[in-house]
């Protein structure tokens, strides 16, 4: 597990730490079964509060990436390729309408949008 904090960031600490273990979940350099080091480890770690590694511990649960076992630790989910893929298409879609609605915004037409990701994508 990595996990790399931006003080510059206008991205909260907990949503840091979630998005990027979420990112590993997805990516399986988590894989399902790990176990994950305590809140206070990541805490000290980080040297931070325990209060944000809490809240993206939490987040992370509630979400289905991670399950915490009373008295044996908190564990990477197992999760069905279907379920990633699904997660994966949904995050893209959402960037993808962010990243157009501002472009618009901008008077950037359609054609020269796709130019620019042609240029970028390789």
């Amino acid at each position: 597990m990595n996990i790399i904090l931006s003080e510059n960031s206008s991205e909260p600490i907990y949503m840091q730490i979630y998005s990027q273990i979420k990112s590993q979940v997805l990516n399986g350099s988590l894989q399902a079964g790990t176990q994950l080091p305590t809140i206070r480890f990541v805490a000290s770690e980080l040297r931070i509060s325990v209060i944000p590694v809490k809240r993206a511990w939490e987040e992370l649960d509630r979400d289905g990436f991670i399950k915490t076992i009373v008295g044996k630790g908190t564990f990477v989910a197992s999760l069905q390729q279907t379920q990633i893929e699904s997660i994966k298409n949904k995050n893209a879609e959402i960037l993808v309408q962010n990243f157009c609605k501002q472009a618009k915004e901008e008077g950037i037409s359609a054609d020269e949008l796709l130019e620019l990701i042609k240029k970028f994508y390789d």
